[in-house]
């Protein structure tokens, strides 16, 4: 198994919809709208 290294932007974005996905029964859309701005921000950043 490979190692990978994960941004500190990619591992919130991970952690988000994780927390996003266990809150199936009571979602969040504070939670979701923030997954997708941590999502947007990561396409168009140029770094």
């Amino acid at each position: 198994m490979e190692k990978r290294n994960l941004t500190e932007q990619k591992w919130e974005l991970i952690e988000t919809i994780r927390n996003y996905k266990k809150s199936k029964h009571n979602p969040s859309q504070e939670l979701e709208w923030y997954a997708v701005k941590l999502f947007e921000n990561l396409l168009y950043d140029n770094d």
